[in-house]
């Protein structure tokens, strides 16, 4: 077998046996391939760390070996360069057909790339004693079992462009991610990784502008600084704006196949306009984490972008932008394209209908989440234009003025998918949750009619709730897993017990600061009538140690407890309840604040959770929340929960971490909870954007890319003077753009 000189040949050294002979031993036959143990990779890996054509090959075979040869290409200064794929003149390779590799299956196949060609008599099979061990068990293979040819690039150009797109794992530039406190390059490494090798001279820039931040005790000092500087500014923070600016320029210039964008703090509006124009396959745009905005920014979007599926704003850094230039984008996506749009502390955006019309009726086919939390909709227009959401799956409302129940009940009248309704301190009444069964021309009930819902978040609601009501409700959403009402008006548990025992597929329930009078018979009755049980919140009630271990015993799937306020249970009966809980290994979180225990007991509690974690080999610890046990005083305290309203802001609410607070609360805590609560939102479902269109156009973008590399070259990347001035002259000029 020949190899070609210029081809990546995964030899550390000729002369090396050992490392010969185990390249040998772990090339698979196309009958019999092979997935080899990570250590095993890293062995292999540290091999090779002084080839770069062996690591960068290595890139291309699977995620495994990507993961184990990216460590040696980033550590190593000398293999920073960029590295073209298409110099890839002619490899050795096996017949079998190059269209059946995926990368997802983590194939062994350095065949495919080059691999060391010593003349194949065996083949190997890892024991699984230990991975460490290293020693293969030797079959016989027949020589015939592999043939191989020379295959020129062009006979390889399929399988080439495939694994150079599935390379691109994620394909996000994550702005927010890329500056940390600790001024860290690690998330540029991480773009390494699983994006693409072109990544890896950004490293090179990035790690000495990290050491040039720290120490420097002046402006004076600062050689490469920009007169857009500002002067208060402490002077390494100011360089790590200058720097960070750059480095994203670059990327912008470098990437333009990234089709997700999160920006952060740091990015400033120019430099974002420019990374936007560069951008051109944007799909997904968060700004949440952005500077001041302005109407230029979106102005960039409007020309440049056609295709966003998925848009978040920071409401309260909308100051200086209008509601025409937001609405103007939306206008410009292509019909039917946008999915989901949130924007928090929503203030001025909102004055005039333009924004929620231009979604309603140019994407009303398509919008399937729409949170609008802890804004001002008086005006927005979302009574008229709401309705036309009809594929509405996510609905968030939380904290929100302006939403009554004639805004809402026409929205329950067309969007009847919904999944998620959060209606948290809106000015709904129990007309809204009448709605929920009963259409607004109807007068009997409809059973099933959101059979779809799973969560229903009804906190602070000013609204009296009655048997009738909680029945109804029972009937229309059969599916509810987790309802919060926590603080709602109800007369007593006895009107809520039937509503419970007819939903037995709750899994998350906050009754907290609803029913004082709850005790443990009502708890118990709760625990056999949820059989699936997951998080629960009683907050202020009259419980004891009996419901907790009662808990313990039948809440087999219980993660997350909250008994903030029930000053009747003891530290015994906390320690018993962790020691029986049948869910050990999955239990989470406990709340015990205002529970009146001292501060020996809570720390006993903690260690007790400490010991449970260590026994089931938990990844994270048990979180115990119990530091305020006698804020104020405890007359104070218990006057407080006489009337229903003590510390709401101070309760757990669910797995995911949110919590619950009066309004003047969130607006103190810049809406935190919504913030929270719309993360687990994007968790559920975050689009993309990676499409078979984008790998389609693997090899027209290559042609624009080498254009833009090769005049990139010319531009002295040592000179950051007006790295993020008004957009520099030469970084522009391809950006047509009416500022």
């Amino acid at each position: 077998m020949t190899v070609h000189q210029s081809s990546p040949v995964l030899l550390a050294n000729s002369n090396n046996n050992e490392v010969n002979h185990m390249l040998a031993l772990t090339t698979p036959t196309c009958r019999d391939p092979m997935t080899l143990p990570p250590e095993i990779l890293r062995w292999i890996a540290s091999h090779l760390q002084s080839n770069r054509h062996a690591l960068h090959a290595c890139l291309l075979v699977s995620r495994a070996w990507s993961q184990a040869a990216v460590e040696y290409l980033y550590k190593a200064e000398h293999m920073m360069g960029d590295y073209d794929f298409r110099s890839f003149s002619s490899i050795s390779v096996p017949t079998f057909a190059f269209e059946s590799l995926t990368l997802e299956d983590d194939p062994v196949t350095l065949v495919s790339l080059g691999i060391p060609r010593i003349p194949i008599g065996s083949a190997a099979v890892f024991s699984s004693k230990e991975s460490s061990d290293l020693s293969p068990a030797m079959v016989p293979l027949q020589q015939s079992s592999i043939q191989t040819h020379n295959k020129t690039r062009n006979d390889l150009e399929g399988f080439r462009s495939e694994a150079r797109s599935r390379l691109l794992l994620k394909r996000t530039l994550d702005a927010s991610l890329l500056h940390d406190a600790q001024c860290s390059y690690d998330y540029i490494s991480y773009l390494n990784k699983v994006s693409c090798p072109w990544f890896v001279d950004l490293i090179q820039d990035w790690n000495p502008f990290c050491s040039n931040w720290r120490g420097t005790s002046s402006r004076g000092q600062m050689t490469d600084h920009s007169a857009d500087l500002l002067l208060d500014s402490e002077p390494s923070i100011a360089r790590q704006e200058h720097c960070f600016n750059r480095l994203v320029r670059k990327v912008s210039k470098r990437c333009r196949f990234v089709d997700e964008f999160r920006s952060s703090s740091m990015v400033h509006p120019n430099t974002l306009i420019y990374a936007v124009q560069h951008f051109q396959k944007l799909t997904w745009v968060d700004l949440k984490d952005c500077q001041e905005l302005n109407d230029d920014v979106f102005k960039a979007l409007a020309r440049t972008v056609r295709a966003l599926s998925y848009l978040r704003l920071p409401g309260s850094k909308l100051k200086n932008v209008s509601a025409q230039a937001i609405s103007d984008v939306i206008l410009a996506q292509k019909k039917n394209t946008l999915c989901q749009f949130k924007v928090i502390h929503g203030t001025n955006i909102f004055e005039d209908d333009s924004i929620l019309k231009a979604i309603g009726e140019q994407h009303g086919g398509s919008m399937k989440r729409l949170t609008l939390a802890i804004s001002e909709l008086e005006h927005s227009g979302l009574q008229e234009y709401g309705p036309l959401c009809t594929g509405l799956v996510s609905l968030n409302l939380e904290y929100t003025s302006g939403v009554t129940d004639d805004v809402l009940l026409p929205i329950l009248d067309t969007c009847r998918q919904l999944v998620k309704l959060d209606l948290t301190e809106t000015d709904c009444t129990q007309a809204t949750i009448q709605g929920l069964s009963t259409a607004s021309d109807a007068t009997i009930p409809q059973a099933g009619r959101f059979a779809t819902m799973k969560r229903l978040i009804l906190n602070n609601m000013d609204a009296p709730f009655t048997t009738n009501i909680f029945l109804a409700l029972a009937d229309a959403c059969p599916n509810l897993e987790e309802l919060h009402m926590n603080s709602i008006l109800a007369d007593s548990f006895q009107d809520f017990q039937p509503f419970i025992i007819k939903m037995t597929k709750l899994k998350d329930l906050d009754i907290g600061n609803v029913f004082p009078e709850l005790a443990d018979a009502n708890m118990i009755s709760i625990v056999d009538a949820l059989p699936d049980l997951r998080w629960i919140s009683v907050a202020n009630t009259q419980i004891t140690n009996v419901s907790l271990a009662y808990l313990a015993e039948k809440a087999s799937s219980l993660c997350d407890l909250c008994i903030l306020g029930c000053d009747q249970v003891t530290k015994e009966g906390l320690i018993a309840f962790l020691d029986n809980m049948t869910n050990k290994a999955g239990f989470r979180r406990l709340d015990i604040a205002y529970c009146r225990l001292d501060e020996a007991a809570v720390t006993e509690i903690r260690e007790k959770a400490k010991e449970l974690t260590i026994q089931h080999g938990l990844n994270e610890l048990i979180e115990v929340e119990g530091d305020d046990q006698f804020a104020n005083s405890l007359t104070d305290e218990e006057g407080e929960r006489e009337e229903g309203t003590e510390d709401d802001d101070e309760e757990g609410e669910n797995e995911a971490g949110e919590v619950e607070g009066t309004v003047e609360d969130a607006e103190d805590e810049e809406g935190q909870t919504a913030l929270e609560e719309i993360e687990e939102d994007e968790e559920e479902v975050l689009v993309t954007g990676l499409d078979a269109a984008m790998i389609m156009n693997q090899d027209s973008e290559s042609e624009a890319e080498q254009a833009d590399e090769s005049s990139e070259d010319e531009e002295d990347l040592s000179d950051y003077s007006d790295a993020f001035s008004d957009v520099d002259e030469d970084d522009l000029s391809d950006v047509d753009l009416d500022l």
